[in-house]
């Protein structure tokens, strides 16, 4: 066998033996590779690697889970499948929506100028009230996340936004 053969043998058989090897498939279609991939059980509407129809994916700080009717499930490498395990621990303090914002263009703001105000408005918010939600930790207070709030509106509607 002449050496350029045995090495496109090799890369096949890596790539094929890749593929059995990668990680879980999500929820969903049947391609392979793609979500749903490995589709297992009887007839239409089965598991996917253990996954029931409809689960969702949720990423809790650097843990992947997929959670179905209110059932967590992670994958179990060693099984080769998703398993239900015990619910995350609930994250105590602020969700991201408590210091968060809506604002929309009340003057024809283009996409790039809203970025720009948005990254400007956000700086002198952090200045006035002395919390960065971008660099947070640990759970904050109220009233914390309330000044913010206050002052990135306020400095949005100064530069032409409906703030909600």
């Amino acid at each position: 066998m002449s050496l350029q053969r045995s090495v496109i043998l090799a890369l096949m058989s890596l790539v094929l033996s890749a593929q059995a090897l990668a990680g879980p498939p999500g929820p969903g279609g049947s391609a392979p590779g793609g979500p749903g991939w490995g589709k297992w059980g009887p007839g239409p509407g089965g598991h996917r690697h253990g996954l029931p129809e409809g689960a969702r994916e949720l990423w809790i700080g650097s843990a992947l889970y997929f959670v179905a009717a209110g059932t967590y499930y992670q994958w179990n490498v060693n099984a080769q499948r998703y398993e239900v395990v015990t619910p995350p621990p609930v994250i105590q303090g602020n969700s991201i929506a408590s210091y968060e914002v809506i604002a929309y263009p009340a003057s024809g703001q283009s996409v790039e100028q809203q970025g720009r105000d948005r990254y400007e408005c956000h700086g002198w918010a952090v200045g006035q009230s002395g919390f960065d939600p971008a660099t947070t930790t640990r759970p904050v207070g109220a009233d914390s996340t309330e000044r913010y709030r206050r002052a990135l509106s306020a400095c949005l509607t100064g530069r032409g936004y409906s703030v909600n």
